[in-house]
């Protein structure tokens, strides 16, 4: 792990600690009711506010309000890698007919136990509010911090003191392209008042909810369904746009994700709903997207990369298609794609395995 052991507990701060500044890591609790609401169902991936000032000595709290982590590498390092093979391969993974899938003998994913502690339940509540006084830790930027994936509720928040000037970049390892800086100033240097950070706070979180009002409005070109869709600065809606296609026999569609997201989607369609039935089969498959280890079946595309499946009421022997793990992340082997044809009639409810929330149908005639 490059940027450091993550954080369990560390000493209390010096006494004469003078100021600390607040920052959430994804949206305040107040607004991220605003931005979830149904009329518009999206979220902003970034830090609140994105830029801090401090002086030398001064310290940034960072509270989680959602699935986000803080993560401060060394000077010169790199954040901590999210995602990597277990040292498993894939064996034995069948569909329900019984038929072995393409993906055995590659290797098993899942998150860097890093920055997993223990086996933790699942909270799908997007309000993690922080609570307490949480950890400690002085950043000289010789050795780096990084809080663990809140998978539970209201994960402890990270007090962090700067003792040298400089600018700091942070990171959420979560969601590649969300960071934050903190300018570290001398004793000398003035840094903005209370107001001033409430009015900049403000002004992030109103440009952002101006860009959330229009991406649920924003079609994609025919036969393609976007996963999400993303704007700038993080901001994304989270669901399938449209939300209910209706196609003939034969259409091909292609599922992809937006080029400006942060985030990692799939497109998945099989039995069972995967927040309402956790233990069905999609329910399971998304269950693993908070574990150690994922689930192939969800990580990998049903069909060999490269191919166009097609998809009936029976394939996989229960109507199981995958798109697999979609993202934009350059040095990923996922692509930001993938397309399957419906070769007979049906309605096909897809979710995404990584946000089981998101929810699209496809209705072919």
């Amino acid at each position: 792990m490059s940027s450091g052991a993550i954080v369990l507990s560390c000493a209390l701060p010096a006494a004469a600690q003078a100021v600390t500044k607040q920052v959430y890591e994804g949206l305040p609790p107040a607004p991220q009711k605003k931005f979830i609401d149904p009329k518009y169902n999206t979220d902003a991936i970034d830090f609140f506010p994105h830029s801090a000032t401090i002086h030398v000595g001064d310290s940034v709290r960072f509270s989680a309000t959602a699935f986000h982590n803080v993560d401060i590498p060394a000077k010169g390092r790199k954040p901590v890698v999210l995602l990597g093979p277990t040292g498993t391969s894939v064996g034995g993974a069948v569909d329900a007919a019984g038929a072995p899938f393409w993906f055995n003998g590659l290797p098993n994913f899942g998150f860097n136990p890093a920055l997993i502690q223990g086996v933790p339940p699942v909270n799908y509540d997007p309000f993690k509010t922080a609570k307490g006084k949480g950890n400690f830790f002085t950043y000289t930027g010789r050795k780096g911090v990084a809080t663990p994936i809140p998978f539970g509720d209201n994960p402890k928040p990270l007090t962090v003191k700067f003792t040298k000037a400089g600018t700091v970049r942070y990171y959420c390892d979560l969601h590649p392209g969300m960071q934050g800086v903190v300018h570290v100033v001398g004793p000398s240097h003035s840094v903005p008042s209370a107001k001033a950070d409430a009015k900049a706070l403000k002004a992030q979180i109103d440009r952002d909810f101006k860009i959330a009002k229009t991406l649920k409005d924003q079609q994609p070109p025919p036969n393609t369904i976007n996963v999400g869709n993303a704007g700038r600065f993080g901001v994304e809606y989270f669901s399938f746009l449209p939300g209910r296609t209706t196609v003939p026999v034969g259409t091909t569609i292609r599922f992809q994700i937006t080029p400006l997201s942060y985030e990692s989607h799939t497109a998945t369609t099989g039995p069972g709903g995967p927040i309402d039935n956790p233990t069905s089969y999609l329910g399971i498959i998304a269950q693993s997207f908070f574990s150690s280890q994922f689930v192939p079946q969800g990580i990998y595309p049903s069909d060999p990369f490269g191919t166009v499946g097609t998809l009936t009421p029976q394939s996989h022997g229960n109507g199981f298609w995958n798109s697999g793990a979609l993202d934009n992340v350059k040095s990923s082997p996922q692509p930001a794609s993938n397309s399957v044809t419906f070769t007979a009639p049906g309605i096909y409810e897809f979710y995404c395995m990584v946000h089981p929330q998101m929810h699209g149908t496809v209705i072919v005639q």
